[in-house]
This record gives structure tokens, sequence and C-alpha cells, in this order.
């Protein structure tokens, strides 16, 4: 196997640490995860094809995602993965065992019950916005989020009085004054309006486009009704992401 297969896998989970604690799971060989972050705004979904036929009818936990990141580092291209499990309970894997020929990896995993598993996508609302994330978009919003200087910084979705057309605004306030910037967007032909400011945590977004950059103008679609998604398939790799609403604190 490639090591940066393993860790593209990793950068599209973990995004930039803001998902630690997660099973990694065969689906059919390919190599799976489901995840939510801890404020329960993001919920993201990661497949590498094939790429798990080391293991069968177990899960890893896997508690400490950075730290197996930092652990891959000093390996060579080429690795084998292979898993420790308990000889009195098969279902318990142990450690994960990853090896170059030179250096020897071994991940101490969490068992199951230690990794709170992320809720069931039960329904999915209609989108009813598509929003083209050109390259354009993509240099304009990251330079607009480092500008707000706040991790916490939202993104707004709202109607523009000047351009009378859909913007997406940082540092959005519905009352008061605010410093803010606005985006124009690029949009699909009758999916560019909402009738109310929309707002998501815009520090997530920005993760989940460095995660996948070699997917060129992926569409962001929002509801109304409080969720966003976003999807990216390229190389053996396919990621899903849903971001929930969050009010705006005037």
């Amino acid at each position: 196997m490639e090591k940066k297969n393993i860790e593209t896998f990793i950068k599209k989970y973990h995004l930039g640490g803001s998902i630690e604690g997660v099973l990694w799971k065969n689906e059919n060989d390919d190599l799976s995860v489901t995840a939510m972050t801890s404020d329960r705004k993001l919920f993201a979904s990661v497949q590498l094809e094939k790429a798990a036929t080391f293991f069968k009818d177990v899960v890893i936990g896997i508690p400490d995602t950075n730290k197996l990141k930092r652990m891959l580092v000093p390996l060579s291209d080429n690795i084998a993965v292979s898993l420790d499990i308990d000889e009195n309970d098969k279902t318990r894997v142990r450690q994960l065992l990853i090896e170059d020929g030179k250096l020897d990896v071994n991940y101490v995993a969490a068992g199951a019950d230690v990794i709170d598993p992320p809720p069931t996508m039960k329904s999915v609302p209609p989108f009813t916005v598509e929003i083209v994330l050109t390259p354009e978009f993509i240099t304009q919003f990251n330079g607009s989020f480092s500008a707000a200087e706040d991790k916490d910084a939202l993104f707004t979705l709202v109607m523009s009085k000047k351009r009378q057309k859909l913007d997406m605004v940082i540092g959005y306030k519905q009352k008061n004054l605010s410093d803010r910037i606005a985006i124009s967007l690029t949009t699909n032909t009758g999916k560019d309006t909402v009738k109310a400011p929309i707002s998501f945590n815009a520090k997530h977004l920005k993760e989940i486009i460095a995660a996948n950059s070699e997917v060129a103008n992926p569409v962001l679609s929002v509801s109304e009704a409080g969720l966003a998604s976003i999807s990216f398939a390229a190389d053996g790799f396919k990621s899903q992401y849903y971001l929930v609403k969050i009010d705006v604190e005037d």
C-alpha cells in the first residue's frame, strides 16, 4: 500500500484536527470512516476504494488521529498494514501495525465502545441553492477567513441589496453593524436565492476545501431547512460532508 493513500484518507476526515476519534471500517473492501465534529456542526463520510483488504469483520478504533498521522511521517512510501487482534476476543483490535521493511509502527487502537458513533443521517432535505466553488472563490474565501482572525467565524448566505444576487458574507450580523466581507458567488441556474440569511461554520468549510483541493469546481448545495452538503470523488476517494446551520447572535 502507498503511504500517501492512508495519509490522504486521514486528511479528508481529520480536517486539520476537527475530528480525532473515529472507527475505521471495511465496507466491501473499501476503507471507510463516518464521523462528526465535537460541535456537531459537521458530519463527514470518507471512503478509499479497495484499501481495507487487510481486515475483515472488525472495526479499528483510532482514538487520536493526529498521533497516528505523526507516526506515519518517518515511514517510506510503500507500507504494509496489518492488525494485532486480541486472542480472547476476536472482535477486539489491540494494535494497528504498519511497517516499511525498515521501520515498524505499532499504534494502540481503542475499543469500539470507547469512540462515540456519529448519528445516522435519517433524512436529507431538498437543496435549493447550488454554489460553484471556483478557484477564484476559494482564493477569496480563504483570504476573507484569514482577515476575520476568528476561528469561530461564520459564513452567511444572504441576498445582496447592492447586487441583487446571492452573496457569501464573513462576519454577518443581522441587526448590528459589523466588520464584514461579502463575496460574490457563482451559482447554478435557478439555484441562487435564499429567503432568509443562513449561516454555517467557515473554518469547517475551509478545512473541507483544503482536504479535497484536487477536485476542481466542487458544488456546495444548501437547504434552507438548515443543512449544506458538498461531495468529492477522485483517485479512488469519495468524500461527503454535511454542515449544520448555526444561529447568528447579534
